[in-house]
């Protein structure tokens, strides 16, 4: 098992961006043991080679990004002692037959893939619409309610020169053809 021993360039970064020095094992704990370097913070992590072979990373931290790692590791630490029974299992040996690791089959409950699809889909369903728009309607519609500004009617009229009622028509008009336009698209692909 390899070990990497990662440290700040410029310990004053505070880990705001920074560059990386890569050390040997004698170097680290030369600086680990000097007096600069009992004010840093290190963490030691697991990784894995390309290969998939298990290695572990030293790695300067933050106070904060610190305490949690040894909160962390206090807390299993106290599980494997609290129950002798208790087994550590790491999803990242449990490989499957897609050569996929078990952390990969997990959920994200923050990623809904479905919802995805379906706003992807609408959105590539509304461009379609929009492009069947005449481009003075499409110009109105942009203006209205595409536009990081959207205007109004009003303001249409002001920087097109078209009258309020006659943007007010076309406004109409380009919201029906694009609810019909919507609603045919929505039939042939089966939403």
């Amino acid at each position: 098992m390899k070990t990497t021993y990662l440290v700040w360039k410029d310990p004053n970064c505070g880990g705001i961006n920074p560059e990386w020095d890569f050390l040997t094992r004698r170097q680290f704990l030369t600086l680990f043991k000097s007096p600069e370097g009992k004010k840093r913070r290190f963490v030691k992590l697991h990784a894995v080679d390309d290969d998939g072979g298990d290695d572990r990373i030293v790695i300067e931290a933050t106070k904060k990004e610190h305490t949690a790692w040894l909160k962390e590791k206090r807390h299993l630490q106290h599980l494997r002692d609290s129950d002798p029974g208790y087994t550590m299992v790491s999803y990242h040996q449990m490989e499957t037959e897609e050569e996929c690791y078990g952390e990969e089959l997990l959920p994200d409950p923050d990623c809904d893939v479905e919802a995805e699809c379906f706003r992807n889909f609408e959105r590539e369903a509304v461009k379609a619409a929009l492009s069947r728009l005449s481009k003075a309607e499409r110009h109105l519609i942009e203006y209205l309610y595409l536009s990081k500004d959207p205007g109004t009617v009003r303001g249409y009229e002001q920087l097109t020169g078209v009258s309020k009622s006659a943007a007010s028509r076309r406004q109409i008009s380009a919201i029906a053809k694009l609810k019909n336009f919507l609603s045919e698209s929505a039939g042939q692909n089966g939403f």
